[in-house]
């Protein structure tokens, strides 16, 4: 869960796991940032967000996805990274 997160009442929100996250990368697109707020969504920087899986050679570390080139990448879970919070569909 995202731990204290209430968005538009909702209070179910969490992060996305690696495959849900990178399944919003158009490989087809060098700025995924552009893309995305072209598609619907707002406010999406050209910069990395957090999955909820972790790295497995170090659970320190989380995966993450670049909204600028669609990269993966892992960071340590202390950093500081953007969140893109989801829920499930009702």
């Amino acid at each position: 869960a995202a731990d204290n997160l209430t968005l538009c009442g909702f209070s179910d929100w969490r992060l996305p796991n690696i495959n849900e996250l990178e399944s919003l990368v158009n490989s087809a697109v060098g700025d995924q940032a552009t893309f995305l707020n072209g598609q619907g969504f707002t406010g999406v920087q050209a910069l990395y967000y957090w999955s909820s899986s972790s790295y497995a050679p170090n659970p320190a570390g989380a995966w993450v996805v670049g909204m600028g080139g669609g990269d993966m990448s892992a960071y340590f879970k202390t950093d500081s990274r953007y969140v893109w919070p989801v829920r499930a569909g009702q």
